[in-house]
């Protein structure tokens, strides 16, 4: 499910600013202008991974702070793996996302929304659903078959 607290929620969304990019062609939802984010990774700090602080604590560590180290470590993986450096993945994420392995690379989050009640009303965000979504993303990455597919996708030139 989008992370989603009634007060706080994942980002997401269209910019205003920055046209398509060429690997996001052809994605329904996203037209002609960036559509964001490209992935996701679990940000609810009820359930998603806990850090040890020097004290020998556990915390959860909720949102970006989780997920940027999550997903750096991920692509660490599929570098080493290829034996070098991918450089921008983003085409490659998006040819593995919109071929057969997708839902085994990725975990599609098809549930809830970004929306956010304050005391002025409530500011409608986006659903997440099937595929690419501008909550969501193509989900969060199962490294068990992302890493190697992104090493594989890096030498066919993808």
């Amino acid at each position: 499910m989008a992370w989603n607290a009634d007060t706080e929620a994942s980002g997401g969304g269209y910019s205003s600013l920055s046209p398509g990019p060429s690997y996001q062609d052809g994605l329904a939802r996203a037209g002609n202008t960036r559509g964001v984010p490209d992935v996701a990774a679990n940000a609810d700090s009820s359930t998603a991974m806990a850090l040890e602080y020097g004290d020998g604590e556990l915390r959860p560590a909720p949102g970006t702070s989780a997920s940027a180290p999550l997903w750096a470590g991920v692509i660490a993986l599929a570098d080493q793996q290829a034996g070098h450096s991918l450089g921008f993945i983003n085409p490659a994420i998006y040819a593995i996302a919109r071929g057969p392995a997708y839902h085994r690379a990725f975990h599609d989050v098809v549930t809830g929304d970004n929306s956010v009640i304050w005391p002025t009303g409530i500011f409608v965000g986006y659903n997440a659903g099937p595929g690419w979504d501008p909550v969501t993303g193509w989900g969060s990455p199962n490294a068990q078959y992302l890493v190697p597919l992104l090493a594989r996708t890096s030498r066919s030139g993808a």
